[in-house]
């Protein structure tokens, strides 16, 4: 074989092994949904299994004004580079999910976006598929407040319910909130259409699954495991709730902090708060509680899987995120 022969036989054999790779590009979002972290991290906590699900995540292309409506561009660009969270013109926000096994109980706290929002968003059925879980097996559903990334994933496009054998638990005064003629956003810094869009996307879900709901209310014990708390301004019943057995436990803090930022500069606020000035007062003093007792928490919108602690250094919040080394299962 000659020079020539031979350079252009391996021309063909590079072109034949470039395809393969060109169609996995091709299809990326579809790896990425099908990707080895939707299988589910395990949580064991004595007599509790928690597992801890990716339901996606929502990539702000303009965080600002949506994060920190008041301040700064430049400021806040600054902030999110010192924390290593990119810059002004993008802000990725995980959406974890978390389920708890009890005794004979299967339980999920909030259910996602569902397939309402695109394909970065609602993988959490396929991700309880890749953890044993199938969508009948869940027996009860807690809602830690009504939007749109926490109960959309209750109700399919097409009407259809995604948890048929399930309970559904809010609390009443974040139910009322909702399903009353004109909820108040006035004290939001959304805008009134985007309030509006808001609140027609929720009252469809919660008439959709009314039939099976209850309500509960603020400093319960439910099923001997979750503790209630109220957490208003992000929503007026924005509930935290704190999972315990024995000596263990870990506070769901939901959405008290979206993003890290709201972590270091919590005054900052968020336009998705319908109370933004008591959003900011909650916030305040969830850190403060937290840093002081160093509890281990986990959150809906921190980087999966949203489990860490609040650590205070020169008058400074700092979110920790805790050092798992074994990624599959965590043992507290």
């Amino acid at each position: 074989m000659d020079r020539r022969t031979a350079l252009k036989s391996s021309l063909l054999l590079t072109g034949a092994f470039t395809v393969p790779s060109l169609s996995v590009k091709a299809n990326r979002k579809q790896v990425l949904q099908d990707g080895l972290n939707r299988t589910g991290l395990v949580v064991k906590m004595n007599d509790l299994e928690i597992m801890l699900f990716s339901d996606g995540h929502v990539m702000l292309e303009k965080p600002q004004p949506v994060f920190a409506p008041q301040t700064d561009a430049l400021e806040f660009g600054k902030k999110l580079r010192e924390l290593h969270l990119s810059d002004s013109s993008k802000l990725d926000l995980a959406i974890n999910v978390m389920l708890v096994k009890k005794g004979n109980r299967i339980i999920l706290i909030d259910a996602g976006s569902g397939n309402h929002f695109g394909n970065n968003e609602g993988w959490l059925t396929a991700s309880l598929a890749k953890g044993g879980i199938k969508t009948s097996d869940i027996t009860d559903v807690f809602i830690t407040h009504a939007h749109r990334d926490h109960i959309g994933g209750l109700v399919a496009k097409d009407g259809q319910t995604i948890y048929p054998n399930a309970r559904y638990y809010i609390a009443k005064v974040e139910y009322d909130f909702w399903m009353s003629a004109t909820p108040d956003f006035s004290k939001s810094k959304l805008g009134g259409e985007q309030a509006n869009k808001s609140i027609l996307f929720t009252q469809k879900i919660l008439n959709k699954i009314k039939d099976k709901l209850d309500f509960f209310g603020y400093d319960e014990i439910l099923f001997d495991c979750l503790r209630t708390e109220l957490a208003k301004g992000h929503t007026p019943g924005h509930t935290v709730f704190t999972l315990f057995s024995k000596d263990k436990s870990i506070k769901n803090i939901v959405d008290v902090f979206h993003s890290p930022v709201l972590i270091n500069k919590p005054h900052w606020g968020t336009q998705w708060d319908v109370d933004f000035e008591q959003a900011i007062e909650t916030r305040i003093k969830i850190l403060g509680n937290s840093s002081e007792s160093n509890q281990l928490l986990m959150s809906s919108h921190l980087p999966f899987p949203g489990l860490g602690y609040i650590s205070k250094v020169n008058g400074e919040y700092n979110w920790i995120q805790f050092p798992a080394s074994n990624p599959h299962e965590i043992i507290l």
